[in-house]
Order: C-alpha cells, then sequence, then structure tokens
C-alpha cells in the first residue's frame, strides 16, 4: 500500500489525560510515481476519512525508544470504539531511510489494539495507520517526538558518558567543545561483560528535544576493540534551542540492533 502524508484538521478528542491522538497532522508526499493514481487514492481516503471520522490515540508510556509494542485506540466520529478491524502500522524517520518497521495490529478488545513496533531511538517519528473493517479503509499518518528517560545525569561537555544497551555498556565521548557548525569528534566504546565488543556496526544519529532537524545519522569507524570513531556536524537551531540527544545504536553481529540516549547542550 502506497503511503500517504496528507494535512487536515482533527477535532478535539475531549479531556483524555495521558494520551496523545493520531490524525491531526497529515501530510501528503511531494513527490509521486503516478500523480493521477495518487490523486484518485487521496480523494477516496479523504471521503471515507470524513464519513466514518476514525481517531486513533496512543499510549505516551509506550513513545520512548526501545519498546517492543504500541498500544493505542481507535474510536469513531461519536466517541465510540472501535472493534474488529484490521489495522497495519508503520512506524518511520519523517527524513532519511532507514529504521521502518511494520506490523498487524492486535485487538485487545473495547477497541484497544497492540501492534508489535517500537522506536528504535529519541527523536520524531512518522505512525501510519491503515485501519479496514467492513469494506472501509481509514489511512492515518501521525508525527510524534519520541523521548529518551532522563537516566543518571551526565555532562558530555565534562567528560565521556555511559548508559546500558540491552546487555551492552556504551561509552560515547563528544569532545569538550560541543557547538554547532563544526566537526563535532565521536567516539564509542561498546563492551558486554566488561569485555570489548568485536564486529558491530555502531551509528550516531542526533535529534534536537524540542524541534525537528531532520535526519542526521553516523557510522562510525573501527578504531580498535571495542571501539569506534568518527565525525559530525550539529545544524544551528534558528529558534535558538540548544538542547539535543545523542542516541547510540549498536548493531552486534548475529544479534538485535539496541541503543542508549545521551542527552546533552551545545554552547551555542
Amino acid at each position: 500500500m502506497k503511503p500517504l502524508i496528507v494535512a487536515a484538521s482533527v477535532a478535539a478528542l475531549g479531556a483524555v489525560v495521558a494520551t496523545i491522538s493520531i490524525g491531526a497532522s497529515l501530510r501528503e508526499e511531494t513527490v509521486v510515481k503516478d500523480p493521477y493514481e495518487h490523486g484518485l487514492r487521496y480523494d477516496r481516503d479523504r471521503a471515507v476519512r470524513s464519513r466514518l471520522g476514525w481517531q486513533a490515540r496512543f499510549e505516551p508510556a509506550d513513545l520512548k525508544p526501545g519498546g517492543a509494542a504500541l498500544h493505542f485506540a481507535l474510536i469513531d466520529k461519536a466517541g465510540a470504539p472501535v472493534e474488529g478491524a484490521e489495522v497495519r502500522v508503520a512506524v518511520t524517520r519523517p527524513a532519511g531511510p532507514g529504521d521502518e518497521r511494520q506490523g498487524t495490529a492486535t485487538g485487545l478488545g473495547a477497541g484497544r489494539y497492540r501492534a508489535p513496533v517500537g522506536f528504535a531511538a529519541p527523536g520524531f517519528w512518522d505512525v501510519r495507520l491503515d485501519a479496514t473493517r467492513a469494506g472501509d479503509t481509514a489511512g492515518l499518518t501521525q508525527q510524534v517526538r519520541v523521548e529518551a528517560g532522563e537516566g543518571a545525569p551526565c555532562d558530555l561537555a565534562a567528560g565521556p558518558c555511559q548508559a546500558p544497551a540491552g546487555d551492552l555498556r556504551v561509552t560515547i565521548d563528544l569532545g569538550r567543545t560541543l557547538a554547532t557548525m563544526s566537526d563535532l569528534p565521536i567516539s564509542v566504546s561498546v563492551s558486554r561483560g566488561g569485555a570489548p565488543l568485536e564486529g558491530a556496526v555502531v551509528e550516531v544519529s542526533f535529534a534536537m528535544k524540542e524541534m525537528n532537524m531532520g535526519e542526521n545519522r553516523v557510522t562510525l569507524a573501527a578504531a580498535g576493540p571495542g571501539r569506534h570513531a568518527g565525525k559530525g556536524v550539529l545544524v544551528r537551531c534558528h529558534s535558538g534551542l540548544k538542547d539535543w540527544i545523542a542516541t547510540v545504536t549498536v548493531r552486534p553481529v548475529g544479534g538485535a540492533p539496541v541503543s542508549a540516549a545521551f542527552p546533552f547542550r551545545v554552547s551555542g
């Protein structure tokens, strides 16, 4: 199914605590392979959404990196639960390739569903739901912000920081001058059980806490037993915001990728 991203406005869901609505920020793709078919599909989807008024609400606890599932509720325009729908879920980064995850949701009753997808790292993600029931399909896309847990405080400007990533231990060092628009040295060490982890692929992605700055990911080169190094650049935000998150993703040989997130603040 060809993904659609369209701009639309969804009515407020009322006094719902600790939920996030889906469908309030729909956007259309800029480039399509078949503009005529795309236009027909756009009109069909818009008509179905208008008639059904389906909306989705996420569990905020799932909007964290490293989770294995995404729980949400579907309701119709009258606020009644939408039960018995077949829902395909896909989560992707809004800029750049990689980290797309897809799955079919399982109904939990009372209009609630669970999809076997999660978010690999903090930052902005697009969540696409294609819900079908009785021959009707409503496609909804929402950009959500995935936030890392606070964890133990560590100042990357003062020295290297460590964090667990699954059964691994990750240490990152960005040098002592954390500034935008200049080369940022990146050094990462990965260990398991106190021994250096060999053969893994290590990537570092950078995202602002309050602003979507697009994809910014660096694949590091091997630099010794368990060590990896490279360089990155942080783009200066016109808003003046300075809080960033560095997410280290380790892809061990024969194992599933794991991540660790490190908040930091740039000097300018």
